[in-house]
């Protein structure tokens, strides 16, 4: 089955294809961005993780999804966001060019993406890690209502976050929708 593209009010979030190496690469190798992630990819490096990414994204993996960020306004493509399979949960996580932080933009595209997630993709928890000293993520985390996992993350330096698909449902009244208490 073939990942299908997300919208937000003014993102649309389409699947990852052959086309998008070159942002790929962009993103991965780019210090500003990769900055409270892991050191920058070599380029080579960083070409050889889009091949392996591109594939799952071409076959219609379910353990590795990825979309492309664009602004409908502009048609500018500015990120990445992935939904990855680990641990029994689903992974969340964005690369976002530094010009574009701090606008809404990581808080508007991945609350889309927990809602696909748990409502259309059968979800249980989503978490996302972040290096220590990322105050910003902190504070997205906080505002998108995920829980701080003390036991979890400590691995170089890292806080891990969760949100579970039932605090997400009686925090977007989604259990009385989908009949579920």
């Amino acid at each position: 089955m073939s990942l299908l593209p997300l919208d937000t009010a003014r993102f649309e979030l389409r699947p990852l294809t052959a086309r998008d190496a070159a942002l790929y690469v962009a993103l991965y190798t780019d210090p500003a961005v990769m900055r409270h992630v892991v050191e920058p990819l070599d380029a080579a490096v960083a070409r050889q993780a889009f091949s392996k990414v591109e594939s799952f994204s071409r076959n219609g993996s379910r353990g590795y999804r990825t979309w492309v960020v664009v602004e409908k306004a502009s048609g500018r493509e500015i990120g990445l966001l992935a939904l990855v399979a680990r641990e029994g949960m689903h992974e969340i996580g964005a690369l976002i060019w530094p010009e574009w932080h701090n606008g809404g933009v990581a808080t508007e595209i991945i609350r889309r993406l927990m809602d696909f997630a748990f409502s259309e993709d059968g979800c249980q928890i989503v978490f996302t890690r972040h290096q220590a000293e990322n105050r910003g993520a902190e504070g997205l985390m906080r505002k998108l209502d995920f829980e701080r996992i003390p036991a979890e993350g400590h691995r170089d330096g890292g806080v891990r976050w969760e949100r579970t698909r039932a605090r997400w449902q009686h925090a977007t009244g989604n259990a009385m929708k989908q009949g579920k208490t």
